[in-house]
């Protein structure tokens, strides 16, 4: 992958956000009126949220060919499998479980981010160690649901 610009960086990062927002969304369909259902609305809205904060970050500035190879290389970055991957890992078991899938597919993003931040220089390796501390605290928001809701679970 070719990245030259934090353009392009910020546009590979809004790209993996909106595999995340599909992902859910339909997950959403699948799984409405059971106990991950409200755990599923929450990592939605988080995500949505997400995509619009880096959305206000910038422009993504790249030209087409590029936007395709670089959505192309978000769809197999992040949420590899999609729904039914997901779904054979046990996410949508219960809102514990949920919480704990998304809290390792933003560990994961962090480290695709970091790993390509390592691999360039300049105004695209800073955007990609900016998006990865943009996922930090997005980690640590999915966590902190983890947290509370195994602390209600021991009670």
């Amino acid at each position: 992958m070719r990245i030259q610009s934090a353009g392009e960086a910020l546009f590979l990062a809004c790209e993996m956000e909106k595999q995340a927002i599909r992902l859910y969304e339909r997950a959403l369909i699948l799984f409405q009126d059971t106990p991950s259902s409200q755990a599923i609305c929450q990592i939605l809205a988080e995500e949505k949220s997400h995509l619009a904060h880096f959305e206000r970050l910038g422009k993504e500035a790249c030209s087409f060919e590029q936007a395709e190879l670089l959505s192309a290389q978000a769809a197999k970055t992040l949420y590899s499998g999609g729904l039914m991957a997901a779904q054979r890992k046990g996410a949508f078991a219960s809102p514990l479980s949920l919480y704990c899938h998304a809290a390792k597919e933003e560990e994961n993003a962090i480290e695709t981010y970091t790993a390509f931040a390592n691999k360039l220089s300049g105004e695209a390796a800073q955007a990609f160690l900016t998006i990865a501390n943009e996922e930090k605290r997005h980690l640590e928001e999915f966590q902190g649901f983890a947290k509370a809701l195994g602390n209600e679970e021991k009670s």
